[in-house]
């Protein structure tokens, strides 16, 4: 009975370690050099996307989430919205213009598998409509890129003409 009542309160001291709440001073300075990775990483991705529109004569706006757009031309009708089939054609660049993918999508808005600042991004749009978008990783495909041609951390360019929307 006595080991019992020893096993049992080690497993209750060992169990209460692992809270949220009594994580050592190592793991929040750990968490706090992340947040300010993260800032600075965000700050950087910014500084090279301001230098890339410097030298464009493009008006550019940014969204409340940091994706950048310009209108080339408007198009028509109700804008895209989530669950809407859209297809449309794009171009998909790296900020030193080096084209990574182009061709003819047809997705379901906010159901495929596409990153959310093109997502985000064609929910501005309606058909007929033609924007450049400029993305930023954590709208993209973040640290690691897509495995194939997109690099980790790459900021993207894209142009897409909406073609259709049902």
């Amino acid at each position: 009975m006595k080991y019992l009542l020893i096993i049992l309160l080690l497993t209750t001291v060992a169990g209460c370690q692992n809270k949220p709440g009594n994580r050592s001073s190592s793991e929040s300075a750990s968490q706090e050099r992340m947040i300010e990775l993260n800032k600075s990483l965000i700050t950087s991705d910014r500084q090279l996307i301001t230098g890339y529109l410097e030298s464009t004569d493009l008006p550019f706006t940014e969204t409340a989430t940091g994706l950048w757009y310009t209108v080339l031309e408007k198009g028509g009708g109700v804008k895209v919205k989530t669950g809407d089939n859209v297809t449309f054609d794009f171009e998909c660049n790296l900020l030193d213009g080096n084209t990574l993918y182009s061709g003819t999508q047809t997705i379901r808005v906010g159901y495929e598998g596409t990153e959310s600042g093109v997502t985000e991004g064609i929910q501005l749009m309606s058909k007929g409509s033609d924007y450049i978008f400029i993305i930023p990783p954590y709208l993209a495909y973040g640290h690691t890129g897509d495995g194939n041609r997109i690099p980790g951390r790459a900021i993207l360019i894209y142009r897409i003409r909406i073609k259709e929307v049902s």
